[in-house]
């Protein structure tokens, strides 16, 4: 049986690392899920639409519109060329999606007597689909006493699994900038040209860049050619900071000092990702009292992730945590990241530890 759920879960993710797609279009994805998990009887599909897929587990019928736990995993893969729209595999949403369908089997096979939500959410890279999913929750009334969700990492080692309390990813802040240029024509005119403009908001947004909140600026680009002045310059702002406020006022103060005509789109707003402390104790005894896996404390980091909006929108404990995928020193977010089968399998151990612990506490 074990073996059979091992090669199950590496054929899960084989092929879904092969088919990448943009946040709120992955139809081959949830194609795919709905395949694999209809002859699980135990299973009911409880939504399906652009969110994303969400299945329901109901072990304690008396506790209809009540769920002990849920699970998040997340579809899309990352963008890694904007201008071209090529996508790829390489934060490890695939990995986490391959382990909740085998979470679910495992489910489905034990019967624990827990209510359980399984999240297949759109678009964690782009957009927060996470708050589409609490909107949609909060309409039907649903409650929860307890959100997991687990992270792949390229920086600890496959048995390695890293875990905190209180906050622990930054709020994130990611906008798309466009600037008019006065200056256009031939090359030879005079007046700022975008590369020195470019150059000035490099150093802004460096002047921007503090202890408690990061700015970065990517995915630059202007218009014209070898001959003709550009009249657009186009870019992408990040603000990664301790606090949505600081993210929002050093945003502010980098519109503030634009002395040209600019359309601002914000495609990225995050609040800070935060785990309970309550249950992060709880976790953190299931994972030390394991023989397995060998637990670290995390840091906080300047990355973010929409799955801090469960906790935000839904005033639900929440506990986030990371699995070692250590994948020959390539890292996340790079075109040549894998997670290796390792990490699959810790990952798949430390989610069904999850609910046998949690079956325990509840039923005794």
């Amino acid at each position: 049986m074990v073996e059979m759920t091992s090669d199950r879960l590496f054929s899960h993710y084989e092929h879904l690392h092969r088919r990448p797609e943009p946040g709120f279009s992955e139809e081959k994805t949830k194609c795919y899920i709905k395949d694999f998990l209809s002859p699980y009887p135990e299973l009911k599909k409880f939504s399906e639409g652009k969110m994303g897929l969400i299945y329901q587990y109901v072990g304690r019928k008396e506790e209809k519109h009540h769920y002990d736990l849920a699970f998040r995993a997340e579809l899309d893969a990352v963008e890694m060329d904007e201008f071209y729209g090529t996508y790829y595999h390489g934060c490890g949403h695939d990995a986490h999606t391959s382990i909740q369908l085998e979470l679910i089997t495992y489910v489905c096979r034990n019967k624990p007597k827990l209510n359980v939500l399984f999240i297949f959410q759109a678009s964690e890279e782009k957009y927060g689909g996470a708050k589409e999913v609490c909107k949609f929750l909060k309409d039907k009334r649903i409650s929860i006493s307890r959100i997991y969700a687990l992270h792949v990492t390229s920086d600890l080692y496959p048995n390695f699994v890293s875990i905190n309390k209180g906050d622990i990813l930054a709020a994130g802040l990611t906008c798309h900038l466009k600037l008019s240029l006065k200056n256009s024509g031939h090359v030879s005119n005079h007046g700022d040209s975008a590369a020195s403009l470019f150059s000035k908001l490099v150093l802004l947004s460096e002047s921007l860049d503090e202890l408690d909140c990061h700015c970065r600026i990517t995915n630059f680009s202007t218009n014209g050619s070898h001959n003709v002045s550009p009249t657009e310059i186009k870019f992408n702002i990040t603000f990664r900071g301790k606090s949505s406020d600081i993210c929002k006022q050093q945003h502010q103060k980098f519109l503030d000092q634009l002395n040209v005509e600019y359309q601002n789109e914000v495609i990225m707003n995050y609040p800070l990702l935060h785990n309970n402390t309550m249950l992060y104790e709880w976790v953190e005894q299931v994972f030390s009292q394991s023989k397995v896996i060998k637990t670290l404390k995390t840091p906080f980091l300047f990355s973010c992730d929409d799955f801090a909006f469960y906790g935000k929108e839904l005033d639900v404990p929440t506990c986030y945590f990371f699995i070692g995928a250590y994948s020959q020193g390539h890292p996340i977010h790079s075109n040549e990241f894998i997670t290796p089968k390792a990490s699959l399998l810790r990952g798949l151990y430390v989610m069904t530890l999850l609910i046998e612990k949690e079956n325990e506490r509840i039923n005794g």
